[in-house]
């Protein structure tokens, strides 16, 4: 008997009007320079998304302005009472060649800066304009080793821990959330890149750790062999580890209980240097988490001349009505590192810009201008500096141009910039210090 072909009506319209939902959720197609319109079979029937305006009422710090800003540039907004904020920093710098010193910078992120993106354009910039060679801080065992393309990692044996997916553990935790414990076989191995001439070798390092006991270190590059001992300490002590530049270097550690490796950090001599600190889902409000006499022993070590708070995308979604709360914890934030790096300049990256899906077409989640109010305020509120990363980018929908861009300079995610943008707004970020710089040295 002949099979009802009927039977497969139902299923094929069932298949076919999944298929038009799923549409909706596809990212822009172009074909030969032509965008096709985003099918959404629902657009008609969803209330349009509430603006800024009519949904998040806040009351928004109108921009500092007291200086000619170059065309085309994003100043950044001074909002110490002398408006002089960088003037230690800069003092360093301008001295720089002649003290031999070196100029540390804490450049504190999430997910945005993941794999250097941004900072390590930022990092060259300035070490071409003060010298230095290396890329500062990098973790153990990095969950971002081979994306990362200032320096490239391969490692095993290691136990990690982060303060914003581990918060329960009892471990000492840094200021920049990242802890690592060496398990046995362990090893680590470091290697240059050709990202600048500054990457290609491998230079001298210092790593930070806390144990019980004496830790053994044993060293390989391609050139030569040694065995480093780091003495007993708690919170956290540095070994420095010296040797001739190389294009890598292997670590193994010795195994004892309570031993934490904090990181190594790859430099050279005088010039500035940039410890990428990113955390991967944190909101800033991890700083929180490691003591205050973590954070004093880390300054004690580093001497931070300029302290970079880059956060607040995970802080935001398209419901979030209300950052009071937000204010809040990074105004406690900010008196943690304003207490615990004294000598150090605070600049707060504003939010950048995010996009969603609104009405079947990628626009500026209108909460990211409430973000950005959020945390020009705690800037004003405890006078330390502001920059828009926001405008820098381009403003409103200037995310869904960077995707769109060719190349894409960002993410389909439409939330992460990157290496092609993170080199953009890195040069941005760059000469907005610059400009200051100048000013302080005009005046």
């Amino acid at each position: 008997m002949k099979k009802d072909q009927t039977f497969y009506i139902p299923i094929l319209c069932l298949i076919f009007l999944a298929g038009l939902i799923a549409m909706r959720y596809l990212p822009p197609i172009n074909i030969m320079g032509y965008e096709l319109k985003t099918i959404d079979m629902f657009s008609d029937v969803e209330n349009e998304v509430p603006t800024v305006e009519e949904n998040l009422p806040i009351v928004a710090i109108k921009p500092q302005n007291k200086i000619q800003c170059p065309e085309g540039q994003i100043c950044i907004e001074d909002y110490s009472e002398d408006q002089n904020y960088f003037g230690n920093l800069f003092h360093h710098l301008q001295n720089i060649s002649l003290e031999k010193d070196k100029v540390r910078i804490a450049f504190f992120g999430d997910s945005f800066i993941e794999g250097d993106i941004l900072s390590g354009d930022f990092r060259n910039l300035l070490q071409d304009k003060f010298g230095g060679s290396g890329v500062g801080w990098v973790p153990i065992a990095s969950e971002v080793a081979q994306f990362r393309q200032t320096i490239k990692e391969n490692f095993k044996g290691f136990k990690n821990f982060d303060a914003v997916h581990n918060p329960k553990e009892k471990v000492p935790y840094p200021p920049f959330g990242i802890c690592t414990i060496p398990l046995t076989g362990n090893e680590a191995s470091f290697y240059g890149t050709n990202f600048s001439s500054r990457t290609e070798y491998i230079p001298g390092f210092r790593l930070f750790y806390q144990t019980p006991n004496t830790l053994k270190i044993k060293v390989e590059t391609d050139k030569e062999t040694q065995e480093v001992k780091a003495e007993a300490g708690t919170l956290m002590n540095i070994v420095e580890v010296n040797y001739h530049p190389a294009k890598n270097v292997n670590l193994s550690f010795s195994t004892s209980p309570n031993t934490y490796l904090y990181g190594v950090s790859f430099e050279g001599s005088s010039g500035v240097y940039i410890d990428n600190f990113s955390l991967r889902g944190n909101s800033g409000l991890s700083l929180l988490s490691s003591s205050d006499e973590m954070h004093k022993a880390l300054n004690k070590i580093q001497d931070y001349k300029l302290v970079i708070l880059q956060y607040g995308i995970n802080a935001v979604n398209e419901k979030t009505k209300d950052l009071s709360w937000y204010t809040r914890m990074m105004n406690k934030v900010v008196a943690e590192v304003k207490e615990a790096y004294p000598q150090a300049a605070i600049l707060l990256v504003g939010v950048g810009d995010r996009s969603r899906k609104i009405n079947g077409q990628y626009k500026t989640m209108p909460t990211i201008k409430l973000m950005i109010d959020a945390q020009r305020s705690v800037a004003a509120e405890n006078k330390i500096a502001f920059w828009n990363m926001y405008e820098a980018m381009g403003g409103e929908n200037s995310m869904v141009n960077y995707v769109k861009s060719k190349p894409p300079k960002a993410n389909l995610d439409y939330t992460h910039l990157n290496f092609l943008g993170g080199k953009e707004i890195g040069s941005s970020l760059y000469k907005s210090l610059l400009f200051e710089y100048e000013r302080y040295k005009n005046n």
